[in-house]
Parts: C-alpha cells; structure tokens; sequence
C-alpha cells in the first residue's frame, strides 16, 4: 500500500496542474460511476426483494382468507345442523300430537257410536212394544236406512280423516327430506 500511494503521489507530483486536475476529475468520476452503479444494483436487489416478498404476501393472504371461509362454512354447516333437530324435534312432537288428538277423537266416536246404538236399541225396543207388527218392519226398514246412511257418512268421515292424517304425514316427510338434502347439498 505504501508503494502505491508513493506512485500516485509521484505520478501526481510529475503532472501539470491542469493534467492533474483532470486525472482527479476522472478519478473522481470513476468513483461517482462506481458508487452509482452499487446504488443501482441495491435497488434493483431490495425491487426485487420487494417483488418477491409482496407475491409471498399475496399468497400467505389468499391462504388465510381460504382458511376462514372454511373455517366459516364450517361453522354454518354446524348451525344448519342444529337447526335441522330443531326442527325434526318440532315436527315429531307436532306429529305426536295431532296423532293423540287423532286418537281421542276416535275414541270418543267409538264411545259415542256405543252410546248411539244403545239408544237406538232401547228405542227400537219401546217402539217394538207400542206398535204391532205390520208397522215395526216399516220403522226397522226406516231404522235400517237411516242407519245405512249414518255409517256410510261415518265410513267417509273415517276415510276423509285417515286421508288428511296421510296427506299431513306425506308433508311433514317432504319437509325433512328436503331439509336433509339441503344440509348434504351444504356439506
């Protein structure tokens, strides 16, 4: 080192003021040059690492936004879920009902329908004693037709009920069917 900068110091030493001068505005342009030229390369390297680190942030950003959405339907699902027992539970205790109402309303027919032919016999019975014979066989075709006709209009009633009780149970089975799809359609 010493050896070099005894050689600038001559070759300075031996130089004219004006050849001097322009080997130090050449030097001093070279290392302008140089020093430019590292400035542009560590821009270009940090352009770059920003260009590189802005892709990996979309990317990381896109992975925790995929994330929550699933995170999201995950949640829904378990919500529909809930709600799906919620309402097969209601629709169940609904059907329970309607079936107990259905079944003390036939009981209730059945115990009025006793009731009805226990007064109808003991009628019969006290018709049969105040009227002869000729006119009995006319009040028994009577009694007989009327009687006809009660259980055919309770036949259709009874078939009308069962009917609406199959309809409602059809219904309810439709509903669930369809919640069921929905929730796989979801999952």
């Amino acid at each position: 080192m010493g050896k070099k900068g005894k050689g600038k110091g001559n070759k300075l030493a031996k130089m004219s003021e004006e050849e001097r001068a322009r080997y130090l505005q050449m030097r001093a342009d070279m290392e302008e040059e140089t020093r430019r030229r590292k400035m542009q390369l560590i821009s270009m390297y940090m352009k770059n690492k920003l260009k590189r680190e802005d892709a990996f942030g979309r990317l990381n950003m896109a992975k925790i936004n995929q994330e929550w959405r699933s995170i999201l339907r995950q949640v829904k699902i378990q919500e529909l879920r809930r709600e799906i027992v919620d309402v097969e539970s209601f629709f169940q205790e609904a059907l329970k009902r309607k079936d107990q109402v259905i079944h003390r309303l036939i009981a209730h027919i059945e115990s009025t329908e006793d009731m009805y032919a226990n007064l109808q016999q003991s009628h019969m019975e006290n018709i049969t004693r105040i009227v002869g014979k000729s006119r009995i066989e006319f009040f028994r075709t009577i009694y007989e037709d009327d009687k006809q006709a009660v259980l055919s209009q309770w036949e259709q009633d009874s078939a009308g009920f069962k009917e609406m009780h199959a309809q409602k149970q059809q219904q309810l089975e439709c509903v669930f069917y369809q919640l069921e799809e929905n929730t796989d359609g979801v999952g």
